[in-house]
């Protein structure tokens, strides 16, 4: 009996059972089976870092803009997309991890036979997928109400530090809710403001401090104010001199920058 014939036999109770296992939730995705969160990650391979800056604290519209972008990156993610959230502070040795979890979801079954082996829970998948945005949301209640002014703001090492780490690899993202106004003990505001870009740049290197990235694609938000009280709009000299560093740090892993009020 050839292959053909056999599974011409045995069609009528492979799909019978399918169709049992669909109606209590499983059946998606072949060969791939849901047992854990962490088994989503094996679906891709993207991931988005999502950095927060907490030298400044939230006003309102700060929060706003924060939560409506959280939800904004989190909607563009595919199943198994991975999404790590972290903090900025005064120095890079203080910066938290909040998040780091994989989309769940089944993957499409691809023809009759993805069909009848198809192995992933799309009910676990949903309930898992509830777990994983109550997770991310519970991330920001916990420094989102919080009130933190530091006296600087370790940017650039917090960026060379996630991205420099193993999980890192690659990171195809990057959201950075920040005013980028970089003040520590490696670049002080007063020379960030006033050192030729190129002579950032050199220190920076001399640090290891360079975004260890291929071509990313990244996005800064929550931009455009002083750190101060009232939060001053940036002079236009200013506004300038921050997007050309930028531009020119991140260029050198031949990645995007975008400068954007929020995400839409």
């Amino acid at each position: 009996m050839t292959w053909l014939q056999r599974l011409r036999l045995a069609l009528p109770a492979l799909l019978f059972s399918t169709a049992l296992s669909g109606c209590s939730g499983e059946g998606a995705g072949a060969g791939f089976v849901n047992r854990s969160p962490e088994d989503y990650c094996t679906l891709s391979d993207r991931s988005t870092l999502f950095l927060i800056d907490r030298t400044t604290r939230f006003d309102e519209d700060d929060q706003r803009v924060l939560m409506d972008s959280l939800g904004h990156a989190v909607d563009r993610l595919d199943t198994g997309d991975r999404i790590i959230i972290a903090t900025i502070s005064d120095h890079y040795s203080k910066t938290r991890g909040l998040a780091n979890a994989c989309k769940p979801g089944c993957p499409e079954a691809t023809g009759i036979i993805g069909e009848i082996a198809g192995s992933c829970s799309t009910m676990k998948a949903k309930q898992d997928e509830q777990a994983f945005m109550a997770g991310l949301a519970a991330s920001l209640r916990e420094i989102i109400g919080t009130a933190e002014d530091a006296p600087g703001s370790d940017i650039i090492r917090t960026i060379g530090h996630w991205t420099g780490s193993n999980s890192a690899d690659p990171y195809t993202s990057i959201i950075i809710y920040s005013d980028m106004l970089e003040n520590s003990e490696m670049i002080s505001w007063r020379d960030f403001s006033a050192l030729p870009d190129e002579s950032l740049i050199s220190i920076v290197e001399e640090h290891a401090a360079i975004a260890k990235l291929s071509a990313a694609n990244v996005q800064v938000i929550g931009y455009g104010r002083f750190h101060d009280a009232d939060r001053s709009p940036l002079p236009a000299a200013t506004d300038r001199k921050v997007r050309s560093f930028w531009s020119l740090y991140f260029g050198q892993s031949q990645s995007s920058l975008e400068f954007a009020a929020s995400i839409e």
